[in-house]
């Protein structure tokens, strides 16, 4: 379904929402016995329930207008008001046609006419009024001087409007909704002008039956809602498939709309032959109200159904329409749910031979292995020590890819530096893991190395370009072509000998020039660490900033690695782990609560080992976690350090990292020592025995 039907929709369904419930039942005299004068007060009660839907009903939805109250000014008909019958109109027109047609309503139509134009004082002759009423266009035009003329009369109308406020403020109520009616679309004066009469009747309520004013206030206060039905329905310019239920709903409207004037004109006959209108004698039925009336809201009842019916079709239409779009969205991004590290995973099983052969070739290590490697031997990736990146201006200015209009600073290059033991390196797993945790069908992809010093395989500029490229190519395989090209004719051999730093860097370079290269985040760890071709990968690094606005690097180092060069002038930003004291109290925080539990830890050590530890730290992680791993340790015995020395090992330990190395590696000879003399007093506890010692004795 088009979406221009979805407003339609949502007019149903307001109009359900205005749709009130039938009146109750009355409870008056039999049908056909007249109200006395001083039952006007019970009219009271009986009009409450009418004011208030009259009034929700002038009210509209949420995006309608107030109640227009009878002082309203009447608007000028434009000349397509004038000329443009509406929809509801032409229903209307059709209902009235109908019943001056039938056999059995002809009369009554005429007797209607005829009440019109001697109560409303018309200057027109009887036949020429029905001449005027045999043309729509002459009828219209009709029926509005008559729903004029009965707006006067109304204004000084019974005194009954004086002792019975309720109605009077009904009935106030509904002539602004006349005016606002018949104001704007001359047209709707068909319906409206039996209105005009049956507010007069409610003015004098003595002459009527009780059921017979339950019905009319009924149809007055519901008129809006009547004329609003098929302003709701196909409009001449809609196309939808729906025309048989449309035409359906038409026929059931018209329905309603004779039943409607049907009741309207029977009341105003019955009024008025009670005010002894004598062409009025021969007119028979006109006292059924309580069939009539019933008659009415079986026809709202089946129209309501239908409409229902027809608003769950439309919906249900409108429904698979969006749902058929929403799947080839989901086809063309894949599965929004799968993150950028689950796409990786899927693309290493997804490759063709001779590509999986090229990567197996340039592979070096995994990242993500490599990754969980370094994780096990420092510590536990604690989030609390990482989330305060996340908030920094420096990083969102680095994750916004959009610098139109935006206040931060352009961030292309986020360099990430820090002496040893600052957690910089935890902090970049902390954030990797961040960007691989996103939508893969929406987020930039992540390459990323961690340098290693201590690892040959690990600490040079190829090592680190090769594992770069390797994980791009995972993520995005169409980018091969550019190294295919020169590994088809070298095979493996590519990637040896003293050239392979500069055969990559071209492929590298072609790939970040590829039109359809997605963003990506390259991340190396630790370029201090870079024992070979640091130069090169530095200049890798300004180059690629310049070649592709797709790109963008977080790299970390020690300070001794300088990034700020006039390549990286306008995208660098610099971020100092050092000086950031919450991440290390944060996995201060986090270690003392792994003490808890333990024998001697009271919460006032613990509380005592936190303070005098974060004093001491100097923000330096590594100072932190190697601190702890004394706390952890066990004597001869297997026992760990009882709590109550917690505080006396944490003072014993030296401030700083070198002098923190110097104690340690003091410990480690002393215990070297140590262990000597144990094993000599094993032997010498053996020799002197005079049977063979258990293990437990020794």
């Amino acid at each position: 379904m088009s979406e221009e039907h979805q407003p339609k929709i949502s007019r149903f369904k307001r109009l359900f929402r205005r749709d009130v419930s039938p009146l109750p039942p009355s409870s008056g005299p039999r049908v056909g016995q007249e109200i006395p004068d001083t039952r006007a007060a019970e009219l009271e009660a009986s009009m409450q329930a009418m004011i208030a839907e009259g009034q929700s009903l002038g009210q509209g939805d949420a995006h309608g207008s107030k109640l227009v109250t009878s002082s309203t000014t009447r608007a000028e008909p434009t000349e397509q008001q004038c000329t443009s019958p509406s929809k509801s109109q032409d229903l209307w027109n059709a209902a009235y046609e109908s019943l001056a047609e039938d056999k059995d309503t002809v009369k009554l139509v005429r007797a209607y006419v005829t009440i019109l134009a001697t109560v409303l004082k018309s200057t027109l002759p009887e036949d020429e009024v029905l001449t005027h009423l045999n043309d729509r266009t002459k009828r219209q035009d009709f029926m509005r001087k008559l729903v004029e003329e009965g707006q006067a009369r109304l204004s000084t109308t019974s005194n009954v409007l004086n002792g019975v406020s309720a109605v009077a403020e009904f009935i106030d109520s509904v002539k602004g909704l006349v005016d606002a009616a018949v104001g704007n679309i001359p047209q709707a004066a068909l319906p409206w002008a039996g209105v005009c009469i049956g507010l007069q009747i409610l003015t004098n309520p003595a002459k009527a039956t009780k059921s017979n004013l339950d019905g009319m206030a009924h149809v007055i206060s519901r008129m809006e809602w009547y004329c609003s039905l098929t302003e709701c329905l196909m409009e001449k310019d809609d196309v939808d498939d729906s025309g048989l239920i449309l035409s359906q709903l038409e026929k059931e409207i018209i329905s309603l709309y004779k039943a409607l004037l049907q009741y309207q004109m029977k009341s105003i006959c019955s009024y008025y032959r009670h005010q002894g209108l004598q062409f009025l004698r021969g007119l028979a039925n006109l006292d059924s109200w309580e069939n009539d009336y019933k008659s009415i809201r079986d026809a709202e009842d089946v129209l309501r159904h239908d409409l229902d019916q027809y608003i769950k079709v439309q919906g249900k239409t409108m429904l698979e329409g969006l749902l058929g779009r929403a799947k080839g969205m989901v086809e063309l991004l894949g599965d929004l749910r799968q993150t950028l590290q689950d796409i990786v995973i899927h693309q290493k099983n997804n490759l063709d031979e001779k590509n999986k052969q090229c990567l197996r070739d340039l592979f070096v290590v995994d990242p993500q292995d490599d990754m969980k490697k370094i994780e096990k031997n420092k510590d536990t990736l604690l989030s609390e020590a990482n989330n305060w990146i996340f908030q920094m201006e420096e990083y969102q200015a680095f994750t916004n890819w959009n610098d139109t209009g935006s206040m931060l600073p352009s961030c292309r290059l986020l360099w990430i530096k820090g002496h040893a033991g600052t957690g910089k390196a935890m902090l970049l797993m902390g954030i990797i893991r961040e960007l691989l945790s996103h939508s893969a069908a929406f987020a930039p992809k992540v390459s990323h190395f961690f340098c290693q010093g201590t690892v040959k395989a690990l600490n040079t500029g190829t090592a680190t370009l090769r594992c770069l490229i390797w994980m791009l190519l995972i993520q995005q395989p169409h980018l091969i072509s550019h190294l295919k090209a020169k590994y088809d004719n070298a095979g493996a051999s590519l990637f040896e000998g003293d050239c392979v730093f500069i055969s990559l860097n071209d492929a590298f370079e072609n790939m970040l020039k590829d039109p359809k290269l997605s963003p990506v985040y390259l991340v190396v760890d630790a370029l201090d660490e870079c024992e070979q071709d640091l130069s090169d990968l530095k200049r890798l690094i300004f180059t690629s900033l310049t070649i592709s606005h797709k790109v963008k690097w977080l790299v970390s180092s020690r300070p001794t690695v300088d990034l700020r060069v006039p390549e990286t002038e306008g995208s660098l930003v610099e971020l100092d782990s050092q000086k950031l004291q919450k991440p290390v109290n944060a996995f201060i925080d986090h270690k003392i609560s792994l003490l808890k539990g333990r024998p001697g830890y009271t919460d006032e050590i613990l509380e005592r080992a936190r303070k005098e530890v974060s004093q001491r730290a100097e923000n330096t992680f590594l100072w932190v976690a190697l601190v702890f791993k004394e706390l952890d340790k066990e004597d001869g015995n297997h026992i760990v350090v009882d709590g109550m020395y917690a505080l006396d090992i944490i003072k014993e330990i030296p401030l700083g990292l070198s002098k923190l190395y110097d104690y340690m590696m003091g410990k480690i000879e002393k215990g070297l020592r140590q262990d000597r003399e144990y094993c000599r007093n094993v032997l010498v506890a053996a020799l002197l025995a005079f049977r063979p010692l258990t293990l437990s004795e020794v």
